[in-house]
């Protein structure tokens, strides 16, 4: 028996032994302690990993027992008569639908951390391969077939039913001059643990997949006809239900999914890939079918689209009526066939021939105008000569005459006789007020050839007046009564 002081000092000293940092000597139960201490987190790291691991997660065991549930009982009704589900049902597989593609988002997310994690454990082997194959599934199969070989030309064979021959050529390649070393036991244990554990995701996300897309189409036909079964889902998804989605305008269901933007997605190191401004609708058929240039244009084209094919499920689905996909159809071929027109080529510009002249004479009215207007074009008598043709009369120049440079009658001894030919008729003039007073303009001021300034008087005899008397009094007179400055004056004598 120790008594109390001894054991204390004792448990004091043993403290300071194990508590010496500067080199001190530990003890061998220290020692042993320390490596079990060791072994024990080792395994309870192990442990904790898989606990944590999403499909040991409780919440997705029951989804899927309900899932599997369902499935059964839907391969029983459909042996039997055709089987109506009640608003219950049709209300518990909608909640059904919406919680599978919360796990989907989980399960993508688990499927790229698990990836990593195998291209961490097997980098040490085959360094390049991660960078030489980037889809995690085949990735996965590679690493199973080539294992620790260290020549990779040996299972060629086994290569060609996973990957293609250029994959299969390089991958050979940098197989020969890799620098990478065989795996322990240990660590091949463990890469083949993880590409066991993403057998079991890809399984998962296949069963949630195949149940989300069969319950979409029954549940929003003519969506799914638009976009697609798994599309429809990611939409139905991201905003909570049918309802929720036809209340949605046009102009945001293009954006419904968008990656916002980080440092790190700026930088380059963005783990999904999407074109800005645009969401899940971006991976739609219809618009992976157009040319780069015109997806933008073709994204909003079938968000239009989309919005009416919802509201058309919306309300079969709020009224009871039957379920069809004949809008969605509809909606596609129209899409499709105004997607055909973008992308043909502009039409060349049609040169159009002149239209045919009218050759026929018009009637034109009668009257006293249409005489006026002919008798001002009227050819005169020169002209009519110039125009005529002498026959046997010897003629100028050969290039004169062909090009029609001639005088015609007015160059030969028959031609010229004007004046005994010509019967000049005097033109009317019209009788308008601005004819009759262009008339007393021109003849102001114009003075009789007989006129003379010479006066002869009775009492003065001859007297030379100035004959522009008379205007400058009828001037001052004008001016006096009718000009702007005069006012008002009074034309009776003053008394």
């Amino acid at each position: 028996d120790v008594e109390p002081e001894e054991e204390t000092n004792n448990n004091a000293a043993e403290e300071i032994v194990a508590g010496n940092d500067g080199g001190g000597i530990i003890s061998a139960e220290h020692q042993d302690h320390n490596t079990a201490n060791g072994n024990n987190e080792t395994t309870t790291d192990a442990t904790n990993n898989n606990n944590s691991r999403l499909l040991n997660n409780d919440a997705l065991k029951s989804h899927l027992q309900s899932i599997r549930t369902i499935q059964q009982k839907d391969a029983t009704t459909k042996k039997m008569s055709h089987h109506k589900n009640s608003k219950e049902e049709d209300e518990h597989e909608h909640q059904l639908i919406l919680t599978s593609n919360k796990h989907l988002a989980s399960l993508r997310s688990e499927l790229h951390t698990t990836h990593l994690d195998i291209c961490k454990s097997y980098h040490p082997k085959f360094p390049e391969l991660e960078e030489l194959i980037t889809d995690p599934f085949q990735y996965r199969k590679a690493i199973g077939i080539i294992q620790n070989e260290v020549d990779v030309t040996n299972v060629n064979d086994e290569l060609n039913d996973v990957l293609s021959s250029n994959q299969i050529i390089t991958i050979s390649v940098a197989g020969s001059t890799t620098n990478g070393r065989m795996l322990t036991q240990e660590e091949l244990n463990q890469v083949n643990d993880a590409c066991s554990y993403l057998d079991e995701l890809q399984s998962v996300q296949n069963e949630l997949t195949s149940f989300v897309e069969s319950r979409m189409e029954q549940w929003s036909p003519s969506v799914c006809a638009l976009v697609g079964p798994a599309l429809a889902a990611q939409l139905l998804a991201s905003t909570g239900g049918l309802a929720e989605l036809a209340r949605v305008p046009s102009c945001n269901l293009q954006l419904l999914g968008k990656n916002r933007s980080t440092a790190s997605s700026r930088g380059g190191m963005a783990t999904q890939s999407r074109t800005q401004h645009a969401g899940f609708l971006i991976d739609c058929d219809l618009v992976q079918s157009c040319p780069n240039y015109l997806k933008m244009r073709a994204v909003k084209a079938v968000a239009g689209k989309l919005a009416l094919a919802v509201r058309c499920d919306h309300i079969n689905v709020e009224s009871g009526r039957q379920r069809t996909a004949d809008v969605g159809r509809k909606f596609k071929e129209e899409l499709r066939t105004k997607f055909g027109k973008w992308e043909e080529p502009d039409k060349a510009q049609v040169v159009k021939a002149l239209p045919k002249p009218d050759l026929t004479t018009k009637k034109r009215r009668g009257g006293k105008r249409i005489r006026r207007l002919k008798e001002r074009f009227e050819e005169t008598e020169l002209m009519k000569q110039a125009n005529k043709r002498a026959f046997s009369v010897e003629a100028g120049e050969y290039g004169d005459d062909a090009m029609g440079i001639t005088l015609g009658m007015l160059d030969t001894k028959e031609g010229g006789a004007m004046r005994n030919t010509t019967e000049k008729r005097k033109m009317r003039q019209a009788n308008t007020k601005a004819s009759r007073k262009r008339a007393a303009q021109m003849s102001a001021g114009v003075a009789d050839g007989l006129a003379s300034s010479v006066v002869f008087t009775p009492t003065q005899g001859m007297e030379l007046v100035n004959p522009d008397a008379n205007k400058e009094r009828v001037r001052k007179a004008n001016e006096k009564w009718f000009s702007d400055t005069s006012g008002f004056q009074s034309a009776l004598p003053r008394k």
